[in-house]
This record gives C-alpha cells, sequence and structure tokens, in this order.
C-alpha cells in the first residue's frame, strides 16, 4: 500500500467487501478513510465530512457520504480498533492539535475519567524525574572526561526536553477536562441511534409479517362472493396470506411471541382462517351437491363431466383447505364421493346393461371394447380430476408450502391416497365388470375373447406408457383375472367332457373320430384368430392339457364293434393332423408321440387282419426254414417227402389266381366295414396291406427259388398280378 507524503497509517484492519473480496480499511493521519484491495488503492472519505458506522449487527462496518452507502464486514475487535482511530484523527483536525505521541496517549482508553488522568500526570512526572537522573549522570559522566562543552551541550538538551514535557502534560491535562465528556456523549448517541434502529427493523418484520396488504379487511372474509372470478382472487389471495402467516409463527423468535400485540392479533387471524374455511367449505359442498343432482337429471348432455370445469377454479382453495383445515376438507371429499359414486355407477351400469342385449358372438369384441373404452375413459378424467382438485399430488407433511414432494416415501402416501379415493368413487365396478364377463362366458370362446381384449389393455403399449399410476388399469387387471379364471374354467369342462364323448362314440356302428378332436379344431382356429399378435402362454398352455389328456382317452378308449386298433388309428391320425396344424413348439412331443401310436396301431391292424392270404403255402416253407435251420442244404430239401416238389405242387394248386382275388375282395370289405367314412384312411390301409401282400410273395418266392432250382414251381400270382388286383379291388368300391 502507498501514502502520501507525510501522511502515515494510524489504524489498517481487514474487511470483506461485496462478493467476498478481500480488502483492507486504513484510517491515514491525514483524517481520512481509505479502501485498499491489495496494493490498489480504491477510495477514500474524509471522516470530518463522512459518516463512519461502526454498531450495525451482524459485524457490518458502513461509511455514508452523499446518500451514498458503502458497507463491509469484519470481527468486533477490528470493529473497535477502527472506531477508536476514526475518533482520533477527527480531534486531531480540530482546534486541540495533538502530537502524535499525545495522540496515542488518549486513545488508550475511550473512556476517561479525572482518575485516570492524575494517574497520567504521575507517570509524567516519574519519568521527568528519570529523564533529570539520567541528565546529571550524564553530566558527572562529562565531568570525569573533561569534556565540559558536552557536559553543557547535554544539560540544554535535557532542559529543552524538561520544557516540551512540560507542554505535554498541560497539554493532556486540557484534553482530560474537554476530551472525556464528549468522547462519552458521542458513544452515548451512538448506542441510542443503534436501538431505535434496530426497533424499527424489528417493528417493520412484525408489520410485514401480520400485517400483509391481503389481510387488511378481515372483517369482509365471509362477505366475499366465491361464484364470481374477482371474489374468488381476492379470496384466495387471503387464503394464502393468512396460510404464510400462520406456517411463519413456529419459526418465530420466542421474543415476539410474548408481546400482547403479537398475540393479539395472531389469534385474530386464527378465526379469520376458521371463518373463511367455513365459507369455503359451505359453499364448495353446495356447488358439489347440485353438480351431481344436475347429473342425475335425465336429457342433459354432458352433465357428467360438467362439474370437472367447473369446479377446477376451485382447487387452488381445496388444496388451502387440505393444509388448513383437515376437518372440512375430509367433509367435502365424503359429499363428492357420495354423490358422484352414484352417478358413475349407474353410468357404468346402463353400459354395460346395453352390451350384454346387443351381446352376440361375432360382436363381442366391439361391445366389449366399447364399454372397457368408456370405463378407461370415465376413470382416467376422473383420476386427473381428483388429484388436482383434491391436491393428492401433494403430501402436507412434507410440503405445507404447496410443493410436490420428492421423496419416494410421499409418493408412495400419495399413490395410496389416490386408490382409496378412487375405490370409493367406483365401489362396485370391478363386480360389474365381472358381472358382464360372466354373461360373455355364455359363449363357447367368450372367456377367451374377453380374456384377449382384457390382455391387449393391460399389457399393450398403451398401458405401458401409463404405468401403474392409472386407477383404472388396476381395475382392468382385476377383471382380467376374472376372464381368465373364465378361461381355465372352460378348458376344465372341455377336459371333463372327454370321457363322455367315448361313452357317446360307443353308441353308433363305428367309432369313428371322438367328437373332442373336431372341437380342438374348431377350438384352435377360433382361438388363434383371437390371440393373434398378443399374449398366448394361456392358450399354449391350453393347447398343452387338452391334447395331453386326448392322448391318455384315445389310448384307453374301446369300440363293442371297431377293432382296438381301428380306434387308435383313426383317432390317433386326426389328432396328429391337429397338432401339427397348431405348430406350438410346446406340442413337439406330442406330436411326435401321437404319430408314433398312429403308426403301431397301422402295423397292428394289417398284422392282425391281412394275416397269411398263402397260409398253407407259408406254413409249408416255415417247415423248410425250420429244417435248413437243422442242418440241411436248400438244394437237398426238396429230397425229404414232407418237402418234396410234388408235395409244394399240390399246395399251390390250392390257391389258383382267382382264388387269391376273391380273398383280396373279402378282405378289402373287412377293412371298409371297421373303418369310417370321416377318417378317409381306406386307401392308407389297403396300401399297407398290399405292401405287406408283396413282402410275404416276395419271400415266398425266393424261398421256391432257393430250395427248388429247375423245378419250374412258380406261386399262382407275380408281383404284376398282385399289384393289379390290389389296383383293381381299390377301383371297384
Amino acid at each position: 500500500m502507498k501514502f502520501e507524503e507525510g501522511v502515515r497509517p494510524v489504524c489498517s484492519v481487514s474487511v470483506s467487501g461485496n462478493g467476498g473480496r478481500s480488502q483492507r480499511l486504513v484510517v491515514e493521519s491525514s483524517g481520512a478513510l481509505v479502501v485498499f484491495e491489495g496494493s490498489a488503492r480504491l477510495r477514500s472519505w474524509p471522516l470530518h465530512i463522512a459518516r463512519l458506522r461502526t454498531d450495525l449487527p451482524n459485524g457490518e462496518v458502513s461509511i455514508e457520504m452523499g446518500g451514498e452507502t458503502m458497507k463491509w464486514i469484519c470481527s468486533d475487535e477490528s470493529r473497535l480498533e477502527l472506531s477508536r482511530a476514526a475518533v482520533a484523527v477527527t480531534i486531531s483536525g480540530s482546534t486541540h492539535s495533538l502530537s502524535e505521541v499525545e495522540l496515542g496517549a488518549l486513545l488508550e482508553d475511550t473512556e476517561i475519567d479525572d482518575g485516570d488522568a492524575e494517574k497520567h500526570v504521575k507517570q509524567l512526572g516519574e519519568k521527568l524525574a528519570q529523564l533529570d537522573a539520567l541528565n546529571v549522570g550524564g553530566m558527572l559522566a562529562a565531568a570525569t572526561e573533561g569534556g565540559g562543552s558536552k557536559l553543557a551541550a547535554r544539560l540544554e538538551e535535557g532542559s529543552a526536553f524538561g520544557a516540551a514535557l512540560s507542554v505535554r502534560v498541560s497539554k493532556l491535562e486540557a484534553l482530560t477536562r474537554l476530551g472525556g465528556g464528549a468522547i462519552q456523549a458521542r458513544s452515548g448517541a451512538a448506542r441510542a441511534d443503534t436501538s431505535a434502529r434496530a426497533l424499527r427493523a424489528e417493528l417493520a418484520e412484525i408489520y410485514d409479517w401480520l400485517d400483509a396488504p391481503a389481510l387488511a379487511d378481515l372483517d369482509s372474509l365471509q362477505a366475499m362472493s366465491l361464484g364470481s372470478v374477482e371474489g374468488r382472487a381476492r379470496a384466495l389471495a387471503a387464503a394464502e396470506a393468512l396460510r404464510s402467516t400462520l406456517k411463519m409463527e413456529k419459526s418465530a423468535p420466542v421474543y415476539r411471541l410474548r408481546l400482547t400485540a403479537v398475540r393479539e392479533r395472531l389469534r385474530r387471524l386464527a378465526r379469520a382462517r376458521d371463518q373463511l374455511a367455513a365459507a369455503l367449505a359451505r359453499h364448495l359442498n353446495n356447488a358439489l351437491i347440485h353438480l351431481a343432482n344436475e347429473a342425475h337429471t335425465p336429457g342433459l348432455p354432458g352433465a357428467g363431466r360438467r362439474h370437472h370445469g367447473e369446479l377446477q377454479s376451485y382447487a387452488p382453495f381445496m388444496r388451502w383447505l387440505r393444509d388448513m383445515d383437515e376437518r372440512a376438507y375430509d367433509a367435502l371429499v365424503k359429499v363428492y364421493v357420495g354423490t358422484w359414486s352414484k352417478v358413475y355407477e349407474r353410468e357404468v351400469g346402463a353400459a354395460c346393461d346395453a352390451a350384454r342385449t346387443s351381446l352376440y358372438p361375432d360382436q363381442t369384441d366391439t361391445l366389449l371394447s366399447d364399454v372397457l373404452t368408456l370405463v378407461e375413459t370415465i376413470c382416467n378424467n376422473e383420476q386427473d380430476f381428483c388429484t388436482q382438485f383434491f391436491a393428492l399430488d401433494v403430501d402436507p407433511k412434507e410440503s405445507s408450502d404447496g410443493e410436490k414432494s420428492e421423496s419416494g416415501g410421499g409418493e408412495g402416501r400419495q399413490a395410496s391416497d389416490t386408490r382409496r379415493l378412487m375405490a370409493d368413487l367406483f365401489p362396485t365396478l370391478e363386480q360389474q365388470l365381472v358381472t358382464l364377463l360372466a354373461h360373455v362366458e355364455r359363449d363357447p370362446y367368450g372367456a377367451m375373447r374377453a380374456l384377449a381384449c382384457l390382455g391387449r389393455r393391460v399389457l399393450g403399449e398403451a398401458a405401458a406408457d401409463t404405468g401403474e399410476k392409472r386407477w383404472a388399469r388396476l381395475v382392468l387387471a382385476a377383471a382380467a383375472v376374472a376372464a381368465k379364471r373364465g378361461a381355465d374354467r372352460s378348458v376344465t369342462d372341455r377336459l371333463a367332457t372327454l370321457p363322455e364323448h367315448v361313452k357317446q362314440a360307443a353308441k353308433k356302428p363305428k367309432c369313428g373320430i371322438f367328437a373332442f378332436i373336431p372341437e380342438l379344431e374348431e377350438m384352435s382356429a377360433v382361438c388363434e384368430s383371437i390371440f393373434a399378435g398378443g399374449r398366448r402362454a394361456d392358450l399354449d398352455r391350453w393347447y398343452l392339457s387338452l391334447c395331453t389328456a386326448m392322448v391318455a382317452t384315445i389310448g384307453s378308449a374301446e369300440h363293442p364293434r371297431t377293432p382296438r386298433e381301428i380306434v387308435h388309428l383313426e383317432n390317433f391320425h386326426r389328432l396328429h393332423a391337429a397338432v401339427c396344424a397348431l405348430r406350438v413348439p410346446a406340442l413337439d412331443a406330442l406330436r411326435r408321440e401321437t404319430r408314433r401310436r398312429y403308426t403301431e396301431a397301422l402295423r397292428r391292424y394289417v398284422t392282425q387282419y391281412f394275416g397269411r392270404p398263402l397260409d398253407k403255402i407259408t406254413q409249408f416253407f416255415e417247415g423248410v426254414s425250420e429244417a435248413v435251420a437243422a442242418g440241411a442244404r436248400e438244394e437237398e430239401v426238396c429230397y425229404r417227402a414232407a418237402y418234396s416238389k410234388h408235395a409244394l405242387r399240390k399246395l399251390l394248386a390250392l390257391y389258383p389266381a382267382g382264388e387269391v382275388r376273391r380273398a383280396l375282395h373279402r378282405l378289402y370289405r373287412t377293412v371298409e366295414k371297421h373303418l369310417s367314412e370321416e377318417c378317409g384312411l381306406l386307401q392308407v390301409v389297403w396300401r399297407a396291406m398290399q405292401e405287406e401282400f408283396m413282402a410275404q410273395h416276395v419271400a415266398l418266392q425266393s424261398r421256391i427259388a432257393a430250395c427248388y432250382p429247375g423245378a419250374g414251381l412258380a406261386l399262382p400270382l407275380t408281383t404284376q398280378d398282385i399289384l393289379d388286383a390290389f389296383s383293381d379291388i381299390a377301383r371297384e368300391h
């Protein structure tokens, strides 16, 4: 820091300026207050003109001059030091001019009484005696050294110093008499000024707290017209002012609350709050009942929704009542729920009745979707309105100033309040939907249609966008659960009827296809269209349970007039086709099982009923095979009497070609008698028998060629004859 020539700092203290900048205030001997920042001299004020205040609260120091005020913050010791220095330089600039040593002695204490002045004079006298002793010692030393001229000079200097010291003592006595009273007077005036300013600030704060402009006329609160926009605006301003004023009572200093005027004013404001709450509750109660009566009146289009717009302007008042008068708020909620729950119950009931009256299988989806759309629209609109009107998005325990709570626990309580209010508004909604679903389930596939329709709404993209916050989604989810139970019951009923279908088939001449397999095909066609593009986990589960039960039922089924193999053949073949058409991965094991059982049944039937058309020839060659197995050579078997060429020729003569054809005709008629027309397996079975006959024919022919070479023996029919015979018989029938 740089100072002007001949000017030195009397006092220097560290302060904090605007923005927390570190600065220094310096009182110069010239009578000026200078502010420095680093080494830069920013500004100065003459203290004999400017007003320096060091008695401000919160450690503040200010300088005022020409209507401008600047403030700093420093410690109490720095303020005291700054005050002393300012007083000192101000006095030094008056008619009583003091030296720097006198100024320092004077400012050792701000309040000097007579006892202190005498003490200072005594101290100065002692110092003078010490100086005289030093002068005498110096003169003796000079005389000892023989320096007479030096002794004389020392004596003259001592005399001059003593004279100067006497002058200073006299000046100090004068200052003690004149300056002490002035300092005390100035200090008392400063304290009085500080007290007056603090009192004025305190009164201003109390006035701002308890006497806001909106509370100027408390007596007129009850007379305000809440039916007009202007009246609602005035009432809302007064209500908010009352809330903020009464809420501040909890944080007000204790000494304020001890003031009689403050206590009386708070009681007056509390009475005004109660009066305003009563007026609001009375007006809103009448409005709710009036709008509900209009909604009950037939022939008023849109009356059921008009109350949202009418009541929306009163939402700030409901929010205020929830915070200031919970009893009145709860009473209004009960009135709203009691009146409008009946309106919505009647509206939803009328929609469900209309759907039941017009319900047809081909219109189930459309009618049910219309009812669900109406329910969602009513519930979502009502939830949005109630959330805003009844301030359900605000937790009064966590946010008394009306701001939305951001804590997780607050959101949970708000969601719980919303669900409880909506449940009170729609107490019969779920039961109404369940009753409608029970009517829909009269259609064989009604439960499936209802489940698919509800599943799309509960689990679809639109439901995912709204999330868990929509109460309507919870109601539809409960209805979806009821629809799922209904669909499960429908499948269980189908499973229970499987044995009954077997009993009914036993009464027919031919078993044919059990009725539950065509029903499965019909169900798959309908349900695939119902659940197309939607969630099909339940559908695949139904398929698996039904097909598994059908396999077990077919496996144990019997018919009094149809061979068991044919029962299995026809029904496993049809069930295999139905399972393959579904193309459900969960049914792959069943698909392979039905295929295996169908093939096995076909093999058993062909083996049992086709038998061996050339039976005696077959038995003959079985003996030949036994002889060969016993060790005989094939070409030597013909020399045995039992297997001679003559014996074989006689057997071959028993099976002429015509007789073989007649036997095949009889076999075809037997197969045709066993098989039903609906299965379409006659050609399949006939082809399997042809293959079996061809296999037997080839085996016998090869044995003749091996055991009777060159004998000219052959079966009555060639391979081509057999193929022609089977084809001719199939064409004839």
